[in-house]
């Protein structure tokens, strides 16, 4: 996982789950955000965070996803509203 935001850029993180009953989390820069018991609940709270983030702050924001393998993919977010 990338340690931090690249340039204006915001990155979310959404690592597989530990295993077993561990949530699975979204982070940003390390830090945790959000804690989710299914895969999609954290991806569903990620695409709107990230819709917030690009909306308000109004800069880019990119979600990586890390998939059952181990492989990150990165999953477009909205894009900021130019204004």
């Amino acid at each position: 996982m990338e340690a931090r935001d690249l340039g204006s850029t915001i990155t979310l993180y959404l690592p597989q789950a530990s295993g077993g009953s561990a949530p699975f989390k979204v982070f940003q820069d390390r830090q945790p955000v959000g804690e989710f018991a299914t895969q999609a609940e954290s991806l569903r709270f990620a695409m709107a965070l990230a819709e917030t983030i690009a909306r308000s702050r109004r800069v880019p924001v990119r979600v990586r996803s890390e998939d059952e393998t181990g492989q990150w993919q990165s999953i477009e977010a909205p894009a900021a509203s130019p204004g």
